[in-house]
């Protein structure tokens, strides 16, 4: 995945004697779009140097924003982001580019629970007009978030031009 710009600050909390415990999280432990036949692991990440989003050297492997909502959270958007290819081909989250609005994406947690979410929207944005506030929220509707690149190689670069953002509700198990 290759975002631009940081996501927004992880907040800071009281660390001194008496500051309210964190909630666990039930972390996610693997995705999937049967329809499309995506089958990660999913790995915690956080930011790079440069201030964007790290993502696993591994194509195999899809990240998980762990300074955001685990998938499954009550509110805010669960980030889940991976290669879209390498220097061998296309990389397991290339399959997302297939998927479409009404299909199921299925997240199994840490702890084994199995959380059904339903594609509502597929969107590329230009890397200058990825809207990060929203699709790092940390309040509003609980959303799951699919992220990789897409649009044209930009060889200059060394990356593409854009972003492909797959967005999927809760769905009723």
């Amino acid at each position: 995945m290759c975002i631009r710009d940081r996501p927004p600050a992880v907040g800071a909390r009281d660390a001194s004697i008496g500051a309210a415990p964190q909630a666990a999280v039930d972390a996610p432990a693997e995705v999937r779009v049967p329809s499309v036949g995506l089958e990660l692991g999913v790995v915690p990440v956080g930011v790079r140097e440069d201030g964007q989003m790290d993502v696993p050297e591994l194509v195999s492997e899809v990240g998980w924003y762990r300074f955001g909502p685990a998938p499954g959270a009550d509110a805010g958007s669960a980030v889940l982001a991976a290669h879209v290819d390498s220097d061998r081909g296309p990389a397991p989250m290339a399959e997302v580019l297939g998927a479409q609005p009404g299909e199921p994406v299925e997240v199994t947690t840490a702890s084994g629970a199995d959380l059904r979410f339903r594609i509502v929207a597929i969107e590329q944005f230009s890397k200058d007009d990825v809207p990060l506030d929203a699709l790092f929220a940390r309040d509003g509707e609980p959303l799951l978030r699919l992220i990789t690149c897409g649009g044209e190689w930009d060889a200059a670069a060394g990356a593409y031009e854009d972003n492909i953002v797959v967005t999927a509700v809760p769905d009723a198990p």
